[in-house]
C-alpha cells in the first residue's frame, strides 16, 4: 500500500470533488431535446448532419416537425426529415412524410421532387411476384398522379418506367394465381382470372396479347376444348409467328409421343 500524507489526501479530494460538481453542473446546463428551442434543434441538426450522424439528426428534425408545425421555414425541415428516412433506409417513413409534403405544399418549387421521391419510397417497399402485392398497387397509383399533372415534367421518364414495371409484376402475380389454380384444377377459378388479366391489362399493354392466347390454350386443353386450343394456335400463328408463346401452344397440340428405351 503506497502511505499517503493528510495533506496529499485532502488535496486528492478537494480535487475529486472540483471534478464531480463541474460534471454534474456541465449535465445540468444540457438540455433535453424536448426544452430546446426551435434554433437550437435546428443548430442540433447541423451538427448531426455534419458529423454525418443521421439518426442524432433525424431525432432532432422529429422535434422540429411535431412542435413546430407552423415555423416559417417548417417546409424546409420536412423535406430534409424526409431524405434522412430514405437514406436510412425507412421507407414507409419517408414516402408518408414526402407525400404529406406534396399535398399541403403545391405550390412549393420542392414538390414535384417530393411527389418522385414519394414514388421511389413506395417503390422501394414493393414485394417479389408470389407476395402481396399492395405497394406495388399503390405505387402504380402514384405514378399515374404524376403523370396526369401537366407541371410535373422532370422526371416523367423514370416515372413511367417504374409505372411499366409495377403493372408488369401485378399481371406476373395473377399469371402466378393463374397457374396455381390450372395446377391445383380450380378451373373456373382459372378462367376468372385470365379473364381479369383481360380486362384489365390488356388495353393498356397490347404486347400481352400472345401471352395470353398461349395461357388461355392451356386452360382449354385443361377444359378438354381443343376445338378452342387449335383457333387460339391459328390466331398466334397469324400474328405473332415469331413469339415463343406461339411455339408453345403449338407444343400443346402435338400428340405424346411413348418413350422408347
Amino acid at each position: 500500500m503506497v502511505y499517503m500524507s493528510p495533506s496529499i489526501k485532502n488535496t486528492c479530494l478537494k480535487a475529486s470533488a472540483l471534478v464531480l460538481v463541474l460534471f454534474f453542473t456541465q449535465c445540468a446546463k444540457e438540455k433535453t431535446k424536448d426544452k430546446m428551442s426551435f434554433d437550437e434543434l435546428s443548430d442540433k441538426t447541423k451538427t448531426a448532419l455534419k458529423a454525418k450522424k443521421r439518426d442524432n439528426a433525424i431525432t432532432y428534425l422529429e422535434e422540429i416537425v411535431s412542435r413546430y408545425p407552423d415555423h416559417a421555414n417548417i417546409a424546409k425541415y420536412k423535406i430534409l426529415l424526409a431524405e434522412m428516412y430514405f437514406k436510412d433506409g425507412r421507407y414507409a417513413a419517408a414516402q408518408e412524410v414526402y407525400e404529406h409534403f406534396n399535398q399541403f405544399y403545391p405550390a412549393d418549387k420542392r414538390t414535384e421532387y417530393a411527389k418522385y421521391k414519394s414514388i421511389m419510397a413506395m417503390f422501394y417497399q414493393t414485394l417479389k411476384t408470389d407476395c402481396d402485392q399492395t405497394e406495388t398497387e399503390e405505387t402504380v397509383k402514384l405514378c399515374q398522379e404524376y403523370i396526369q399533372n401537366n407541371a410535373f415534367k422532370q422526371y416523367r421518364k423514370e416515372v413511367q418506367d417504374i409505372q411499366t414495371t409495377c403493372q408488369n409484376k401485378l399481371i406476373d402475380k395473377e399469371i402466378y394465381i393463374f397457374s396455381f389454380y390450372l395446377k391445383q384444377g380450380h378451373l373456373d377459378a382459372a378462367q376468372g382470372r385470365l379473364k381479369y388479366l383481360k380486362d384489365k391489362y390488356l388495353a393498356l399493354n397490347p404486347a400481352l396479347d400472345a401471352r395470353l392466347l398461349y395461357l388461355e390454350c392451356k386452360l382449354a386443353k385443361k377444359q378438354k376444348n381443343l376445338t378452342l386450343v387449335h383457333e387460339n394456335v391459328k390466331t398466334l400463328r397469324t400474328k405473332y409467328a415469331s413469339s415463343s408463346f406461339t411455339q408453345m401452344a403449338q407444343a400443346l397440340t402435338e400428340k405424346q409421343r411413348p418413350f422408347i428405351f
